[in-house]
């Protein structure tokens, strides 16, 4: 069973990875902040902890869970890259967004098909005179999103992206309305009803919110925003 919940939509940011001759394609990636509260949500803030050191020149970062039936931490760890804007500070970042990978936060982006998107690009000659391309509008991507993203056994199913005016730039997929391959599992759906429990809250409330039977039938994105609005809810006497 996983331990960590599927990444939202609205959790996943896009970057451009190669630029050719008729485009670019889309790399789909999470920030160490996501990590972070991803990390605080299904461990509590208290149930994980991280190290950074230096091996031979390259960072490494380590994210330890602490495991309740053995009563120990346990450490995963891999190395970063510096990036070509923060330098080490991003090699910090990379490490720490690598080994949260490895506890399989956000690993199911990796199951993504090539995500190729058409546009202007403009040839040039790098230092070694090799020609090749970039961006003709270097604000191409700005503004572009995930909207939609649906599982299936840990893999992406459906993807949609638009762009800054709502308009889809990218669909690949089942189709988009078939919203029960998103529902949450069961082991999310204990952590929303144990949480409703202690801050008073019935379920049926929840139910009646999404129009759903039962909190197995929240879709992932659902979830998420009862889950944040329950920890602001003042525990009721």
């Amino acid at each position: 069973m996983r331990k960590f919940r599927f990444l939202r939509a609205d959790e996943i940011e896009l970057r451009v990875g190669t630029v050719g001759k008729n485009g670019c394609s889309l790399l789909l990636y999470k920030d160490a902040r996501c990590d972070q509260n991803l990390l605080d949500e299904t461990v509590g803030e208290t149930g994980w902890q991280r190290d950074h050191k230096e091996i031979k020149g390259n960072m490494y970062c380590g994210v330890a869970i602490f495991d309740e039936k053995y009563q120990q931490w346990v450490w995963k760890w891999d190395a970063g890259k510096e990036s070509e804007t923060e330098g080490q500070k991003g090699e910090a970042s990379d490490s720490f967004k690598r080994a949260c990978v490895n506890w399989g936060i956000g690993r199911e982006l990796y199951s993504a098909n090539l995500i190729w998107h058409l546009c202007d690009t403009e040839e040039y000659k790098d230092k070694n005179g090799k020609t090749k391309y970039k961006l003709k509008n270097m604000y191409e991507t700005n503004g572009m999103k995930v909207s939609k993203i649906l599982y299936k056994d840990d893999c992406i199913s459906y993807l949609q992206i638009v762009d800054k005016k709502g308009l889809v730039v990218y669909e690949n997929g089942m189709d988009a309305a078939d919203e029960k391959l998103d529902t949450i599992d069961p082991a999310m759906a204990k952590t929303i009803s144990d949480l409703a429990a202690n801050k008073g809250v019935a379920l049926s409330k929840i139910c009646d919110a999404y129009k759903v039977k039962d909190v197995l039938e929240l879709t992932h994105e659902q979830a998420g925003k009862v889950k944040a609005k329950l920890m602001k809810t003042e525990v009721k006497k």
